[in-house]
C-alpha cells in the first residue's frame, strides 16, 4: 500500500509541475492554447517523461544488478560439495561458411550487421490484412525456380513447401562450398590417385525436427550429391534440430567421440532453416507471434544455412611417436564452448532483462580461459530484437566489455538475418570466426535464442599448428 501511494504521489507531482511550468509559459508568451496544445502539453508531456523516467530507471537497474553480479561472481568461492563445472569443449575449425538474407559470404553478412541493416517489407509475404510484412530472405533464391526444379525431379510432394525447398537450396550450397574447401585443404599435401585414397570425410545434417521425414531424407539426399568428395569416402549423419540449440548439443558430442579408422577427422557440420513461406505467416499472424504493429516483440521470418568445417584429429591431445598435424589453412580458428547456464526466469518473462546469469557464465568462462575482458575485440549474440534478449547482450557488452563500439563490434545477428530457428547458433559461430579474422584477436559469441538456456563460446586467432 505505501509503495502504490508513493507511485502515486509521484506521477501527481509529474503532472503538477509541468502543467504548472506550462501555464505560466503560456501567460507570459499570452498563448492562447488550442486543443491540441492541451493535449499535448498537459497530457502527452507528463506522460512521456513518465515513461522516459520510468525506461531509464529499469536500464540503470539491469546495469547495475549486472555489474553487481560480475564484481561479486570471482570472489564467491564454491562451496565444497558443489561439483567442479564441467570442461568447456574445444573443436578446431578450418572453415566455416554461411548463407543468409545479407548475402553469401560471411563478409558481406558481418558487414550488413555493422551497417545495422534490418529487414525490408516483403511484397510476396502479407498477413491477414493483406499488408506486406518484414521478412529476411536470401535475395538470390527464386521460389518460382525451386518449384520448377522440384517438378522435374519429381521431388516428393512432403518436400515441396516453400520453406523446405529454400533451406534445402541453402544447405546444399554450404555443403558445396564446405566441402570444397576441405578438397583444396587435401591437395595442398599431394593429389590422392584413387579415390579411395582420399581421406574419410564426415557428413552431419541438422533439420528442423518439424518438417516431415520425407523433407528431411530429401534434403539429406541433396546435400550429399552437392557435396563435392569421391562417394565411397563420404559418411553421412542426420539429426533432427528440436530447438534452437540443437547444433551446440551436435558439436559437444563431437568433440567427446573419439576419432578411428572408422570415424572421419574431417567433419562437416551443416544446418539449415527457413521460415520464407505464406503458410508460416499465416500461422504466426493467427497465433499473434509475427512482427508487426500491434506485436512488435514478433518475429521476423527469416532464413539461412550455416557449416563448419572441423578437423577432429586436433582436438585429441598428440601421442609420442605420431606424426605431427599438417599445418592449419589460413582461416582456421579454435572454437571453444563454455558450460550452459539456466536462467531462473525465461527470457520472455517480465523483468527478465535484469537476470544476471549471462553476465555471470561470461565472467567465469573468461576466467578460465585465462582471459582478460580487454582482449575480447568483438561482441557477436544471436540476439533479434524480441523480449528481453538483445537487452541481455547489451548489458553484457557495457558491464565486461566497454571499451567495444556498440555499433561496429557489438552485433546481432538476428537484427539483419530475421528468426532463422535451428541455423542461428552456427550462423553466429560463423559470423564470430569471419569477425575474429577481420580483428586478428578473439571473439565471443553469445547466445540467447534459447528462452531458458544460455552458452558463450571463444573464437580465437591465429592458430597454432
Amino acid at each position: 500500500m505505501t509503495r502504490f501511494l508513493k507511485t502515486g504521489l509521484l506521477l501527481a507531482l509529474v503532472f503538477a509541475v509541468v502543467w504548472l511550468a506550462v501555464i505560466i509559459w503560456w501567460q507570459e508568451s499570452r498563448t492562447l492554447p488550442t486543443g491540441l496544445d492541451i493535449g499535448l502539453y498537459l497530457f502527452a508531456l507528463p506522460l512521456a517523461l513518465i515513461t522516459a523516467g520510468w525506461a531509464g530507471l529499469r536500464l540503470a537497474r539491469a546495469r547495475r544488478d549486472a555489474r553487481a553480479a560480475a564484481a561479486a561472481a570471482p570472489a564467491a568461492a564454491a562451496p565444497a560439495e558443489t561439483p567442479a563445472a564441467p570442461a568447456a569443449t574445444r573443436l578446431v575449425a578450418l572453415a566455416a561458411t554461411a548463407r543468409a538474407a545479407p548475402g553469401s559470404d560471411l563478409a558481406d553478412i558481418h558487414a550488413a550487421l555493422a551497417a545495422q541493416q534490418r529487414p525490408a517489407l516483403d511484397d510476396t509475404l502479407r498477413n491477414a490484412r493483406g499488408f506486406p510484412v518484414f521478412s529476411a530472405r536470401a535475395a538470390h533464391l527464386d521460389s518460382g525456380a525451386l518449384r520448377e526444379a522440384a517438378t522435374i525431379d519429381d521431388t516428393p510432394p512432403a518436400a515441396r513447401a516453400e520453406d523446405c525447398l529454400r533451406a534445402t537450396a541453402l544447405l546444399c550450397e554450404v555443403a558445396e562450398s564446405l566441402s570444397r574447401q576441405a578438397r583444396a585443404h587435401v591437395l595442398e599435401h599431394g593429389t590422392p590417385e584413387r579415390d579411395d585414397d582420399w581421406p574419410l570425410l564426415q557428413l552431419e545434417l541438422l533439420l528442423p525436427a518439424h518438417w516431415p521425414a520425407a523433407a528431411r531424407d530429401h534434403a539429406q539426399a541433396q546435400a550429399r550429391a552437392a557435396t563435392a568428395w569421391p562417394a565411397t569416402r563420404l559418411s553421412l549423419r542426420s539429426h533432427e534440430a528440436g530447438d534452437t540449440l540443437a547444433s551446440d548439443s551436435l558439436l559437444r558430442q563431437l568433440a567427446r567421440e573419439p576419432v578411428n579408422a572408422e570415424r572421419a577427422a574431417l567433419c562437416l557440420v551443416a544446418v539449415a532453416d527457413s521460415y520464407i513461406d505464406a503458410l508460416v505467416v499465416q500461422d504466426w499472424d493467427a497465433d499473434g507471434s509475427l512482427i508487426s504493429t500491434t506485436t512488435p516483440q514478433g518475429r521476423v521470418p527469416g532464413e539461412a544455412a550455416a557449416g563448419l568445417l572441423l578437423d577432429l584429429a586436433r582436438n585429441a591431445p598428440p601421442v609420442a611417436g605420431d606424426t605431427p598435424p599438417l599445418p592449419p589453412p589460413e582461416g582456421a580458428f579454435v572454437l571453444t564452448l563454455s558450460a550452459t547456464a539456466h536462467r531462473a526466469t525465461r527470457a520472455d518473462a517480465r523483468g527478465a532483462a535484469n537476470e544476471p546469469t549471462l553476465a555471470e557464465l561470461a565472467t567465469h568462462f573468461l576466467a578460465q580461459q585465462e582471459r582478460r575482458a580487454d582482449e575480447i575485440r568483438a561482441l557477436v549474440s544471436d540476439a533479434d530484437h524480441r523480449g528481453s534478449r538483445p537487452l541481455e547482450a547489451a548489458g553484457l557488452a557495457s558491464t565486461l566489455f566497454p571499451a567495444l563500439d556498440p555499433n561496429q563490434e557489438c552485433l546481432a545477428v538476428g537484427t539483419a538475418c530475421g528468426y532463422t530457428g535451428a541455423a542461428a547458433h552456427l550462423l553466429t559461430l560463423a559470423v564470430a570466426g569471419q569477425a575474429s579474422a577481420q580483428a586478428e584477436a578473439p571473439v565471443l559469441a553469445v547466445m540467447t535464442q534459447d528462452p531458458a538456456l544460455r552458452s558463450v563460446a571463444l573464437v580465437s586467432q591465429p592458430l597454432s599448428a
